[in-house]
């Protein structure tokens, strides 16, 4: 009796290992954890390479893209302010930060959506403006990375 037991609980969990990805929900495990980057580097050093290299109104200076940036005459929080030589305001570097960790999305900084689309390689349909960095090796490029992965310059 206890081996009819034992092979239908194994032909029970075969069957639920086929049927699993049919509509059943299976555990795939814990979520993968992204850890969040020092806003003070963001500050002084990520958040200025993106505000240079993806901050002009035609890519993400605009406020109708999912990844939106404000920068230093370009876009601002307030109308006003627009193409003004002003510093950003905290309220618009708090705004560059959440836009920017929104695309943190892998555990390895290199492969992340940030990334990957400043390198013109990632992400759903590519990158619509081409590649930002030539190659991961790109000093800035580089810098992006070790800002992700918390590592100190």
């Amino acid at each position: 009796m206890a081996l009819v037991r034992t092979l239908v609980r194994a032909l029970l969990g075969g069957l639920l290992c086929v049927l699993g990805p049919l509509g059943c929900e299976v555990d795939s495990g814990p979520a993968m954890a992204v850890t969040q980057p020092s806003r003070a580097t963001f500050v002084h050093e990520a958040g200025p390479i993106l505000a240079a290299r993806c901050g002009d109104y035609a890519c993400h200076g605009n406020a109708n893209r999912p990844f939106a940036l404000y920068a230093v005459a370009r876009r601002r929080l307030r109308a006003a302010d627009n193409f003004t030589s002003h510093p950003l305001t905290e309220a618009e570097l708090d705004a560059n930060f959440a836009a920017t960790t929104g695309f943190l999305d892998h555990d390895r900084p290199r492969d992340t959506t940030l990334v990957q689309k400043a390198l013109g390689i990632g992400g759903k349909g590519g990158h619509k403006g081409g590649g930002v960095f030539a190659a991961p090796s790109d000093p800035e490029c580089r810098a992006l990375i070790r800002w992700i992965s918390g590592e100190q310059q």
